[in-house]
């Protein structure tokens, strides 16, 4: 009987051990004499078919690694910050499977915006916004798979805004006029052009 309850006990042990909080065991802290990083590299299901275009991110030898279509070591999954030795950040965002995924944002030494970017999944896909030393926007629009895509707004002075569209990373060229005054039916035809003769 005592057995079978010594039995009993280990087997409940195993399953609240299961479902216990991780206390940190996936957080990787790192401090060197210019930055602090604060990431996660929390356990990813199933298994990670790398892609070749696509940077992956990973812990290893207590340092951060960057590298194209692989990895070897543990993936960056879950949020990711970046600040300068006064704690002032430099970088925020988050990793899924060693890849950026969703909103990442940089600022300057001084505090100010330097950049939103949208990532899925590795890709910037969504809407970005790049700012200069004082904060101040100077290109908005959106990416579709990591090509400029709609409407970029690019602010060239205090007051200056100039807009192109983009479709698949080209400019798709402006259109003269617009559209009534290129149907217009009752414009004046060109001196010296024949007109049709009626019956």
């Amino acid at each position: 009987m005592k057995k079978l309850l010594l039995f009993i006990f280990i087997l409940l042990s195993r399953g609240v051990m299961a479902q216990m909080p991780d206390y940190g065991l996936y957080n990787i802290h790192i401090s060197d004499s210019a930055k602090i990083i604060r990431t996660q590299v929390k356990p990813v299901s199933g298994t990670v078919f790398t892609r070749p275009g696509l940077l992956y991110y990973w812990f290893g030898s207590n340092t951060i690694h960057e590298q194209q279509g692989g990895f070897s070591g543990k993936l960056l999954n879950g949020i990711y910050e970046e600040s300068d030795r006064n704690h002032h950040l430099i970088m925020q965002g988050g990793f899924k499977a060693g890849l950026k995924d969703g909103v990442w944002k940089t600022w300057n030494e001084g505090g100010r915006l330097g950049s939103i970017i949208t990532w899925d999944e590795g890709v910037k896909t969504g809407k970005f916004a790049y700012y200069d030393a004082g904060g101040n926007e100077t290109q908005s629009g959106s990416y579709d798979h990591d090509l400029l895509d709609g409407k970029i707004t690019y602010h060239t002075g205090t007051d200056s805004v100039k807009t192109i569209r983009y479709k698949n990373g080209k400019i798709v060229p402006a259109k003269n006029g617009s559209f009534l005054k290129r149907i217009n039916i009752f414009k004046k035809k060109a001196a010296g052009t024949p007109q049709p003769k009626t019956p």
